[in-house]
């Protein structure tokens, strides 16, 4: 999956995999972020209480998102 950068490849090239990668960077971060806050719960709550199954299905859903193809300009 990893590609390596071509000698002479292009500005414009190199700034689309560059943004398609910080995309996918955001998708994990929040994915993580997600998670993380839904297994920490807060001081208030009774243990064993806490349904984290939609969170991890919206991680889940994060992390099966194809690439977002980046827009004009960025």
């Amino acid at each position: 999956m990893a590609r390596q950068i071509a000698h002479g490849s292009s500005v414009p090239a190199l700034e689309h995999r560059v943004a398609v990668l910080e995309r996918q960077v955001a998708a994990l971060t929040e994915a993580a972020r997600l998670l993380a806050a839904a297994l920490e719960g807060t001081p208030r709550d009774t243990p064993g209480t806490g349904d984290t199954a939609p969170t991890a299905r919206r991680a889940h859903e994060l992390l099966l998102l194809p690439p977002l193809i980046p827009t004009a300009g960025h």
